[in-house]
């Protein structure tokens, strides 16, 4: 089965962040921006490599009570698990750099 990939109203903000896009440009539903990113091996990653696949894009920032209680609970690693398990590609956005949270 081929998938599109579709922009949820959380999504829309956070591709514009990361995309550098204005966020009136993008809609819930529309397909989701192009973008690259640099992985925590200095890999180069794009979305366009995984087109037809399901792509969570996680926002974890350490400092956060609600990012600390899903980790210490395991609760984040099983869901990371169950979907990825599945053929979903997870990736974590850590946004907790000392000072720059």
């Amino acid at each position: 089965m081929k998938l599109a990939f579709r922009l949820t109203g959380c999504a829309v903000l956070a591709l514009a962040l990361l995309a550098g896009c204005a966020a009136q440009e993008l809609r819930v539903g529309a397909a989701a921006p192009e973008f690259t990113a640099t992985d925590s091996r200095g890999q180069t990653e794009s979305l366009a490599h995984y087109r037809g696949k399901f792509v969570v894009l996680e926002w974890h920032n350490q400092g956060c009570p609600f990012t600390r209680k899903h980790y210490v609970s395991g609760n984040m690693q099983a869901l990371q698990q169950g979907w990825t398990g599945k053929g979903v590609v997870w990736f974590t956005v850590i946004s907790s750099a000392p000072g720059k949270q």
